[in-house]
Formats: C-alpha cells, sequence, structure tokens
C-alpha cells in the first residue's frame, strides 16, 4: 500500500535565523598561529603577583589569609597562556574566583576577594578573540554560571544588570576585534585577487596585441 511522505513543517524564518548563527558560532575554527607570549606577559604577571601578596598579607578585613592568597595568586599565571589556551585559562581564574565567593568560611563577603583578580576581566577579551566556537560558548557559560551567585543577589535590578554588562563586556570587545580583523583580511585578499585578474587581463591584451602586429607584418613582408 502506498504511504504518503509526512511532510515537515516549515521552520519559521527567525528560529532559523537563530539556529544558523548558533551553529555558525559553534564550528568556528580558532585564530590560526596567535601571538606569542612576550615580554609584555611576563611584566604584567610580574607586576599583579607582588600586589596580590602584599594586599592577602597587609589586608585587615581577609578572614582567611592562606587561602586568599592561594586563590588570589594562583590564578594570575593563566595570563601566561591565555592566548594559546584561552578557555583553560577562564576556567581556571573564574573558578578560583567564584571559590573566593562561595566558600563558607569566607563568610559570603565580597570584601574577601582581593583587589588584584580584576585581572580576570581581560580572559574573556582572550577567549572571544582567539579562541573557537565552542571554546568561547563554553567559556560563557562557565563565567556565568560561577558568578551567577554574585551577579544575581539581593541588590537591586540595575545593579545586578551592571554586574552582567562588565562581565561580558570584554567579550563582546574581543569578538568585534576578532570579527573587525577577519573582515580586513577579507578585503586586503579580494584586493589581491581584483589587482592579479587586472594585471592577467592587461598581460593578456598586451601579448595579444604583439601577436597581432607580427602577424600583420608577417603578412606584409610576404
Amino acid at each position: 500500500s502506498f504511504r504518503p511522505i509526512p511532510r515537515r513543517r516549515p521552520q519559521p524564518y527567525a528560529a532559523g535565523v537563530v539556529k544558523d548563527a548558533v551553529c555558525s558560532l559553534w564550528d568556528e575554527p580558532r585564530v590560526a598561529n596567535p601571538p606569542r607570549r612576550s615580554w609584555h606577559d611576563w611584566a604584567l604577571v610580574g607586576v599583579l603577583v607582588p600586589l596580590a601578596v602584599l594586599e592577602a598579607v597587609l589586608r585587615p578585613d581577609l578572614s582567611w589569609r592562606p587561602l586568599a592568597l592561594l586563590l588570589g595568586v594562583a590564578p594570575i599565571f593563566t595570563l601566561l597562556f591565555r592566548r594559546s589556551n584561552p578557555l583553560a585559562a577562564v576556567v581556571i581564574a573564574y573558578s578560583a574566583h567564584a571559590v573566593i565567593d562561595l566558600t563558607p568560611i569566607f563568610g559570603h563577603h565580597h570584601d574577601e576577594t582581593l583587589y588584584t583578580s580584576a585581572f580576570v576581566l581581560v580572559l574573556p577579551y582572550s577567549l572571544l578573540r582567539w579562541g573557537s566556537g565552542r571554546d568561547a560558548v563554553i567559556g560563557v557559560a562557565v563565567m556565568l554560571a560561577t558568578h551567577a551567585a554574585v551577579l544575581f543577589d539581593e541588590s537591586s535590578d540595575l545593579t545586578n544588570v551592571a554586574g552582567v554588562t562588565i562581565l561580558l563586556l570584554p567579550a563582546a570587545l574581543g569578538a568585534s576585534v576578532r570579527y573587525r580583523v577577519a573582515s580586513r583580511s577579507r578585503e586586503i585578499d579580494q584586493v589581491k585577487l581584483l589587482e592579479r585578474e587586472q594585471l592577467a587581463r592587461e598581460l593578456h591584451d598586451t601579448v595579444a596585441h604583439h601577436v597581432s602586429a607580427i602577424a600583420i607584418q608577417a603578412q606584409a613582408g610576404r
């Protein structure tokens, strides 16, 4: 017996656009040949580590100095591989930052976080600038998950929105710089291709002109 093939319901245009955008982001490869570790990275780590140690030792309001020192200093070294492996840097630094905020022995006080831990705002930029699409999705999810209890607390809605904005602003900046560089590179490649086509056309016309002139001279000589 003949059975008609069931027709699939057409997918809404907006849903299709969102799905294509998500799939495109998920399949986005990593940036090829990211910048290598330079002396700027070592200089930044060399400045932040002593400042974090001094803060952990001298701040009078810290309840548990050894753990605050460990979780405040160790993540700074993620700056050394934030370009080559940005996802690992984000996971390590933001997990340590969340532990400081959420561990019960700290009493859930925001003042237990070292001020030097603000360096973690550099990592989302590196994640979206040089990481793959999967790394970006996973890294942003880790950032929001580790700071959900901190961002969405009993503060006002305006404060919560400002916290999320500050958290995601470096990531948005990294994505914009990445796609601007990619767009600029495509424009340069297109200009080079047009120049090659124009040069090939001019060479072809020049050769054809000389061949025609030789043929006419040969006929005249004959």
